[in-house]
C-alpha cells in the first residue's frame, strides 16, 4: 500500500508533473464521455487479464486516436498505477508510429507520463537511442513540459537498459549533457532514470521477477553508490524511498533526511520529503500547515512554499494561492516568488494566466502581471 501511494506522488518531484487531482472534462465532454459508447473500457477495466488489458488499450488508440483515448481514459476509473502506466503505453506505441518524432507533441501528462513514455521506448527501439533528444527537443516550446518530457525519457532509458543504473545514467550524459539552452535537463535525466529504479512502472505485472541491483536497506543507497553529478537526481527522489522503507513513517523519514551530513544533499532529500506530504492534504491546501510540522521547525517554512508549488502544478491553482495568502508576512516574497514564476511559465492562455494574477495580493500581483504582459 505504502509503495503504491508513493508511486502516484513521487512525479511531483519535478513539481509540474503527475495529475493528482484529475481535472474535469468540459462540460460538453463530459457528456459525450458519459453516453457515448466505449467497448474497450470494459476490458480496461474489468479484464484480470493484463494482456487483454493492453489490447483493448490498443484497440481503443486506433479507432479513436491519441488525444482522445488519453482524455478518455484519464476520465475514467482506470487507476493511476503500474497498471494503469502500461495500458496508457499503448496509446504512447501507437503515437510514434503514427506520428513519429511528433509524437510527443500528441502526449499528456496523465498516468505517470506514460505516453511520452511508450512514444520513446517505441522510438529508442526502432532507432536508437540518438533519436530521444530529438523526440524531447519537439517539447522546448515550453520548458516546464521540457523537462517533462526529459524526465519521461529518464523513465524510459533505464527501462530500455532492463535497470541497468549506470548504463542508463551514462546514456542521459551522452544525450543531454551538451545541452546548453536547459542547462537543468540533464539532472532531469537522471531524476527520472533514478525515479524509476525506485518505483518500477515499467515491469509491473510483467510476471517476471523485479531487477533490482539498485536498491538496498540503506536509506541513503545508491546516492552514496555513485559520483557527484549524479546527486541531485538521486536525493531528489531518495525520501520517497526512506518513507517506503519506514513503512510510511513521514517524521522517521525526515529525521533521516536531515542526518545526511551535506547541507545540499539534505536540501534536496527534504524538497522529497515535502512533495511526499502534498498529497496527504487530499486536495485541502489548509492541512498543509498542519501536515508540514512532520517535516521538523527548521525545514517548516520550506514545506510550505513547496506544497504551494505542488498544489500549482496539478491543477490546483487556487489551493496554491489559498497557501500563499495565509503564510505569516515574511515567508510570503517566497512564496509568491515561486507562484509567479509558475503563473508565467504556464502553458495557458496569456488571459487566463492575467486572471490568475489579479487573485495575487500586492506587490505580487503587479509583479506577476508585469511578467506576463511582458512575454511574447
Amino acid at each position: 500500500m505504502v509503495k503504491y501511494f508513493i508511486l502516484l506522488v513521487a512525479i511531483i518531484i519535478l513539481a509540474n508533473v503527475i495529475p493528482f487531482q484529475r481535472k474535469e472534462l468540459p462540460a460538453q465532454d463530459v457528456k459525450s464521455a458519459a453516453t457515448e459508447d466505449i467497448p474497450e473500457l470494459k476490458d480496461i477495466l474489468e479484464s484480470p487479464d493484463q494482456d487483454i488489458r493492453l489490447k483493448a488499450g490498443r484497440k481503443l488508440v486506433e479507432r479513436v486516436d491519441v488525444e482522445k483515448a488519453l482524455e478518455i481514459l484519464e476520465h475514467s476509473t482506470l487507476p493511476h498505477t503500474g497498471e494503469g502506466h502500461l495500458v496508457v503505453h499503448q496509446i504512447g506505441f501507437y503515437a510514434y508510429q503514427k506520428y513519429g518524432v511528433d509524437s510527443m507533441l500528441k502526449c499528456k501528462d496523465y498516468f505517470l507520463y506514460a505516453c511520452y513514455h511508450g512514444a520513446i521506448i517505441e522510438a529508442a527501439s526502432n532507432q536508437g537511442f540518438e533519436v530521444i533528444s530529438r523526440m524531447t527537443d519537439k517539447c522546448k516550446a515550453s520548458p516546464v513540459r521540457y523537462f517533462q518530457c526529459v524526465h519521461a525519457a529518464g523513465h524510459s532509458i533505464l527501462a530500455i537498459w532492463n535497470y541497468d543504473l549506470p548504463e542508463a545514467l551514462k546514456t542521459c550524459d551522452q544525450i543531454y549533457e551538451n545541452e546548453t539552452e536547459f542547462p537543468e535537463a540533464l539532472s532531469s535525466c537522471h531524476n527520472g532514470a533514478f525515479m524509476e529504479n525506485l518505483f518500477g512502472v515499467h515491469d509491473w505485472g510483467t510476471g517476471k521477477e523485479q531487477k533490482r541491483d539498485w536498491l538496498s536497506e540503506d536509506p541513503y543507497f545508491p546516492c552514496n553508490a555513485f559520483e557527484e553529478r549524479y546527486q541531485k537526481g538521486c536525493w531528489l527522489n531518495q525520501a520517497a524511498r526512506i518513507y517506503q522503507m519506514n513503512n510510511g513513517d513521514m517524521v522517521k523519514a525526515s529525521e533521516l533526511c536531515q542526518q545526511v551530513g551535506n547541507d545540499q544533499y539534505e536540501a534536496w532529500c527534504m524538497d522529497n520529503v515535502a512533495r511526499q506530504i502534498h498529497p496527504l492534504t487530499n486536495g485541502d491546501p489548509a492541512k498543509s500547515f498542519e501536515l508540514c510540522q512532520q517535516a521538523g521547525s527548521r525545514w517548516y517554512d520550506n514545506c510550505i512554499v513547496v506544497n504551494a508549488g505542488s498544489f500549482y502544478s496539478v491543477g490546483g491553482r487556487d489551493e496554491a494561492i489559498f497557501i500563499c495568502q495565509n503564510v505569516p508576512p515574511n515567508l510570503k516574497p517566497e512564496c509568491y516568488q515561486r507562484l509567479v514564476g509558475q503563473i508565467i511559465s504556464d502553458p495557458i492562455e496569456k488571459n487566463a494566466k492575467q486572471t490568475l494574477c489579479q487573485k495575487l495580493e500586492i506587490p505580487y500581483k503587479n509583479e506577476c502581471q508585469s511578467g506576463v504582459s511582458s512575454q511574447n
